[in-house]
């Protein structure tokens, strides 16, 4: 076999088994919790040997760092693939919206509360945290953007405000979803995101404010 083609069957190997290992922890940590869940558990989640497991994860930290950079990861490149051309940007971002909010199992919203409550005491949690809200932050502030420049949304619409409320809704849906197990993902996603279209008409810069031409 050729080194290259060896060296790709490899690393795609190795992103399996990770990829693998990350899953099964999502669920065994939605289910015990990051302090009560050990390296063992996850480990015959995986179907594979501790020994095993600790050759592509020293700890339980590298496995939720793992786990917050393959999402941090997959948020940024669903935003680099926002693009005017191919229509609506509110209509893309509701499309990615309920791509990760409702798509998604609810284990996520269950893994970003624990992550959220770890945060407030432990820097390493709040550098995950950090590192995600700026992804969306960065990528929902270019769309706006680039639908206020197109004609999609009004000029002189308050980004920050327009943002601010669309987090609050997210992280509130994210808290719901978490929380409740019978939590009604359609009709809070029908609700969010005529909200979002709604504000988008009303959050307006103040007069004295707006740019002058």
């Amino acid at each position: 076999m050729p080194p290259h083609l060896a060296a790709a069957l490899a690393d795609r190997g190795l992103t399996e088994r990770r990829t693998r290992i990350l899953d099964a922890a999502e669920r065994v940590f939605a289910r015990g919790g990051f302090h009560t869940t050990t390296m063992n558990d996850v480990a015959a989640e995986a179907g594979m040997s501790p020994g095993n497991l600790y050759r592509y994860f020293a700890s339980k930290d590298a496995i939720i760092a793992g786990m917050a950079e393959r999402d941090r990861m997959a948020i940024a490149e669903d935003f680099a693939a926002l693009d005017p051309v191919k229509g609506g940007l509110l209509d893309q971002l509701e499309r990615l919206g309920r791509r990760h909010l409702v798509g998604e199992p609810r284990e996520k919203a269950v893994i970003a509360l624990l992550i959220w409550a770890e945060s407030s005491r432990n820097p390493a949690m709040a550098s995950m945290c950090a590192s995600i809200d700026s992804t969306v932050a960065q990528g929902m502030s270019a769309a706006v953007a680039a639908a206020k420049a197109s004609g999609e949304l009004p000029a002189n619409l308050d980004d920050g405000r327009f943002l601010q409320a669309i987090f609050m809704m997210a992280d509130g849906f994210f808290c719901g979803r978490a929380a409740d197990p019978n939590f009604d993902t359609e009709s809070a996603a029908e609700t969010l995101f005529a909200a979002m279209r709604g504000l988008a008409q009303v959050l307006l810069l103040p007069a004295s404010d707006r740019a002058q031409p």
